[in-house]
């Protein structure tokens, strides 16, 4: 089923051009990297480039459209991961916008196929990409796998901050309470780097990762195998601003997301105030950092019975919220 044009994802929007342009809807057609805008007809597929991890996909297309992301290993790994479904004599469309470096994405995949043609729109740059060169997808789907950071934690590139602990986590870690009672979440979790540092609070008897990426919670999950915590601990996959099944915490701590790709989007952070402060229990503690500028103090004072600023430092302000 090939996708319908309703969307107002400018990626999206680019590859639906490349489809018109280049000819190349030969069904079955996946794509990777979907955006979640995506309406019915898309066949939404997780990326995860260790052949080890469950929910990678399984079959084979005819046409393959990559959704580029702003970190190049990254966009290279759903490339290599293309090829490996892609059908003989199958094509693969790839589109990145140029702010993101569109231009540097088509030499590294000129490096990588043999016939690369090229075509812009809605300031993007969009790829057809043909006959693959197998020896230099080796090393794309090698340096985008799940891999341990400097810091020797499991992570990945394309995950937030994923080569080293983001300033903003420290400085909320710095600020927790020494004792943290009881069962809580880390939402928002990315690879783990405050879920499994709670090994420094007394008094957490269970924590449970959330994030939406599914690397991440590979990530997370064997972090935590790894940090032998005293205390239980699951990791779930799930969109942080729609689930239900996590209720009556004591705590959450969460450095909530506010971008996607480049651009600041204020209410998906609103979004995590909300669904955290509605999985607490009455008399529970929301624990968050976010930058200086961020809007959410009105969330959370329309739903809690007392909003702290425990910190405002180096741009960063450490919230604390009580239901």
């Amino acid at each position: 089923m090939i996708p319908t044009r309703m969307t107002t994802d400018i990626l999206i929007e680019a590859l639906h051009y490349g489809l018109e342009q280049f000819s190349a809807s030969k069904a079955p057609v996946c794509v990777l990297n979907a955006s979640g805008h995506e309406l019915e007809g898309w066949d939404k597929q997780s990326y995860l480039a260790n052949i080890s991890v469950k929910n990678t996909i399984k079959s084979d297309y005819n046409t393959i459209l990559v959704r580029a992301t702003r970190q190049t290993d990254e966009t290279l790994g759903f490339l290599a991961m293309a090829v490996s479904h892609l059908a003989p004599n199958g094509t693969i469309l790839i589109a990145q916008e140029n702010r993101l470096g569109a231009s540097s994405l088509e030499r590294a995949a000129s490096a990588g196929f043999v016939d690369v043609a090229s075509i812009s729109k809605f300031k993007c740059r969009i790829l057809q990409l043909k006959k693959p060169k197998t020896d230099i997808l080796k090393s794309w789907a090698a340096k985008a796998q799940i891999q341990k950071n400097p810091e020797g934690l499991w992570s990945a590139p394309g995950l937030f901050s994923w080569d080293r602990p983001d300033l903003g986590s420290q400085l909320l870690l710095q600020h927790l309470p020494h004792i943290l009672t009881g069962a809580g979440a880390d939402l928002g979790c990315g690879y783990g780097y405050l879920t499994t540092s709670l090994v420094k609070c007394r008094g957490v008897t269970s924590v449970t990762g959330v994030d939406l990426d599914s690397r991440a919670i590979e990530c997370t999950r064997r972090n935590l195998e790894e940090s032998d915590l005293p205390f239980a601990h699951d990791v779930l996959w799930r969109d942080v601003t729609t689930m239900t099944d996590l209720k009556n915490l004591d705590w959450v701590i969460m450095n909530p997301p506010f971008h996607t790709q480049l651009d600041e989007d204020r209410n998906l952070g609103q979004k995590f105030c909300n669904a955290a402060l509605k999985m607490l229990k009455s008399g529970g503690n929301l624990y968050l950092v976010a930058n200086r500028h961020m809007p959410y103090e009105a969330v959370l004072n329309a739903q809690a019975s007392r909003v702290t600023v425990l910190a405002d430092e180096r741009g960063f302000k450490i919230l604390h919220a009580s239901v």
